[in-house]
């Protein structure tokens, strides 16, 4: 292994590949065939209605505001072991001298962005659904002149892809046909959030958008109440498939069941967890962590067990959803692998003490739940000409591994190879498609663990800082957070969640993602001359990211790695990275929320090239700077009650996202952001002027720029 400094230079990776076979590389998927045992019938025919932004003043009472989520710990072992316990002989965290390639300075200047600063935001999430809600869960899409961002809990809104001027406002609710459910399948149903969207040019054009959905009325329990009460049957996952490449027009809407999909503990009690989608010429991707919520008690033995059951991923037919086919057409097929009980696929760590026996899986064992597959996101692909048609057709995705939380240097990348076997009638020819993965060792060190501590500290923290500002829900949280009047409430810090993948991208032949890191910068400070030359060091959240050669693969099923680098703003800190490539000799764009001592959270980004081992120029630009604190309900609450106050679990972001149009030659990109300044009538006003919501004012901004 190869010991990375504080200017991190182009190793070669150490990979273990596996054989390659003459024919499909890979082995034999978990099951491939009629999507209709996971599907439930239908689709259903819904035609939304697009109108303007929510206008009405709308304050929620103290007891509404809602996680998106709860806690459900990232798998690992508890604290006390992985302190103990480094992987491998890295450098955790990473070191970069500044200034350098890889701690770049910080510019106000928007870089020749176009931008977009009043895109979504805490308001119109209120005000549709009459709750707050943290984190906005952030995605974004973009095709035929439109530019489609989708927010938790459940909302869309539309752009001209020229003056990103807006074009119109859905809810998810609507989008999908969740209130008019019929009775017989056990509606009305509600929004459940962490949505995602993707525009697929083929079949002349569609748009997707997923989104966890509740099986269960509001009215009758509350949000969230049929997901995360544990009800039998309470999740499904969402899937709208526009009719046209017109995002207004009509969609049909097909319903997952997580509970049909396998036999994993909790069956009956799943949960479809941060569903990620991707495309192919041939499949449409999708993948969640799928858990148990019947976990406690009701967990499987193991240490480290938290009901975690691994990733799920998915690939389907594509052409049968964009015709809008019945689930019980011979032609609505599905690939489908469980990455919890794939021994093939089983991750060893670095450290030889925590070895696993080869017997070892997700859901039995010593390290149940622990050192399993999250995350494994499938790649976007920016159009057509950026499919990899190889082995019949072939599709990427990318996860890391650090499952202790202690750190690591490895990135796995898998596959799915032969996907237009899914075409076959009757899926005759399924036989013929494959899963495998590579993974490569010895690259850059990340370490992330997202604790609520300030990253300043090291260790497993994973909190950037924000700019001290005006927090009128701070100071007045006693009363909107917890409907009591002793309680002072301080600013906290900006979450980073932790150091798996959430977004991938596939262009130019390579496969791009990033991960979230801590960094110590070290700088070298003048002293006088009398005495030595000190080198003072911050901690910061920062990126590391990795550039893969796919083109190796297509001929001799291995891949290679291309580039590799750390961003990091010097002083400051950044979180939540995503990357998009374009065409062939243009750069790509990393893009994030930036913050710091210096800045209170803004949408920011970066160029780079897929051999420039950083951003080039080392320079980070604001496109939308942010105007106050992050000043939401989740800085101030010890989530799930107010008895384990003072400690928090702020909420934010939770993925940015980076997108290329190949027709415009432009670059999409969005991330959390504060949008407008604190105001000093909170108490009377406590929407500001539609400006924020009584307990959140979190906001999105959504911008271009040619590469």
């Amino acid at each position: 292994m190869i010991f990375l400094a504080a200017a991190p230079l182009l190793v070669l990776p150490t990979v273990q590949s596996q054989p390659a076979p003459a024919a499909s590389p890979g082995s034999k998927v978990t099951s491939a065939g009629s999507a209709s045992g996971i599907l439930l019938s239908g689709p259903s025919s819904v035609t939304p209605s697009f109108g303007p932004l929510p206008s009405v003043v709308h304050q929620p009472s103290k007891s509404t505001p809602q996680e998106q989520m709860p806690f459900l710990p990232k798998p690992g072992l508890p604290k006390a072991a992985k302190s103990s316990k480094v992987a491998g002989p890295v450098t955790i965290p990473p070191v970069v001298s500044c200034p350098s390639s890889s701690c770049d300075t910080v510019s106000t200047s928007a870089g020749g962005a176009t931008t977009q600063p009043v895109a979504l935001n805490a308001f119109d999430s209120g005000t549709s659904y009459n709750i707050d809600i943290e984190p906005a869960d952030q995605g974004l899409c973009e095709g035929n002149g439109y530019v489609m961002e989708v927010n938790n809990i459940g909302e869309i809104q539309l752009f001209n892809s020229t003056t990103l001027a807006t074009k119109g406002y859905v809810t998810l609710d609507n989008l999908m046909g969740l209130p008019s459910i019929p009775t017989s399948m056990g509606g009305p149903w509600s929004s459940g959030g962490d949505p995602s969207c993707l525009y697929d040019q083929d079949n002349g054009g569609h748009w997707f958008v997923t989104e966890i959905v509740s099986n269960s009325s509001w009215a009758n329990v509350g949000p969230f109440g049929g997901c995360f009460a544990a009800k039998v049957e309470g999740c499904f996952e969402g899937i709208a498939v526009s009719k046209t490449n017109n995002p207004t027009g009509s969609y049909w809407v097909y319903f997952l069941d997580p509970n049909n999909v396998n036999s994993d503990p909790g069956k009956e009690n799943l949960l479809n967890d941060f569903a990620k989608i991707g495309n192919t010429r041939d499949a449409f991707l999708l993948f969640y962590d799928e858990f148990n919520l019947l976990c406690p008690p009701t967990c499987p033995s193991g240490f480290g067990q938290f009901g975690f059951n691994g990733a799920q991923e998915f690939a389907f037919n594509k052409n049968a959803f964009e015709q809008g086919l019945s689930t019980s057409s011979p032609f609505f097929n599905v690939a489908y692998e469980n990455m919890g009980n794939n021994k093939a696929l089983y991750p060893i760590p670095v450290n030889k003490p925590f070895q696993p026996p080869p017997a070892a899986s997700c859901f039995k064992g010593k390290y149940a739940g622990a050192v399993c597959w999250y995350q494994v996101i499938p790649a976007q692909s920016p159009g057509p000409s950026s499919y990899d048609n190889s082995y019949g057709g072939t599709g990427y995705m990318v996860g890391s591994l650090d499952f202790l939380g202690a750190g690591d240097n490895r990135l796995a990348v898998f596959y799915w190879a032969g996907l237009s076997d899914l075409t076959s009638s009757g899926c005759s020819t399924c036989s013929g498609i494959t899963f495998g993965h590579q993974l490569f060792t010895n690259l850059e060190a990340y370490r992330d663990e997202g604790a609520a501590c300030p990253a300043s500290g090291g260790g497993f923290c994973g909190l950037g800082e924000q700019e001290a500002g005006t927090v009128p829900l701070g100071d007045h949280c006693a009363l909107f957070v917890y409907g009591v009047t002793n309680l002072t409430c301080s600013e906290s810090g900006i979450a980073s969640n932790g150091d798996g993948v959430t977004q991938v991208s596939y262009a130019q032949h390579q496969i791009w993602t990033s991960v979230s890191t801590l960094i110590t910068q070290q700088y070298t400070v003048p002293a006088p001359s009398e005495t030595p030359a000190s080198t003072p060091s911050e901690t910061h959240l920062g990126a590391a990211y990795w550039v893969v050669n796919a083109t190796p693969f297509d001929s001799s099923a291995t891949f290679t790695l291309t580039g590799q680098g750390y961003v990091s703003a010097m002083h400051e800190d950044l979180e939540f990275p995503a990357i998009a490539a374009g065409a062939s000799g243009f750069k790509a764009i990393m893009t994030f929320t930036l913050n710091g001592p210096d800045y209170f959270p803004s949408t920011a980004f970066g160029e780079f090239t897929a051999t420039s081992n950083g951003l080039s120029p080392t320079t980070i630009h604001i496109a939308d700077q942010g105007l106050a604190p992050q000043d939401g309900f989740t800085e101030y609450q010890g989530y799930p009650s107010p008895s384990d106050f003072p400690a928090t679990r702020p909420r934010w972001g939770d993925y940015s996202w980076a997108i290329y149009d190949p027709t415009l030659n432009e670059v999409f990109f969005a991330t959390n952001y504060i949008q407008s300044a604190a105001c000093s009538n909170f108490v009377s006003n406590p929407t500001c002027g539609g400006t924020r919501d009584p307990t959140a004012n979190w906001g999105t901004s959504v911008n271009y720029i040619t590469p």
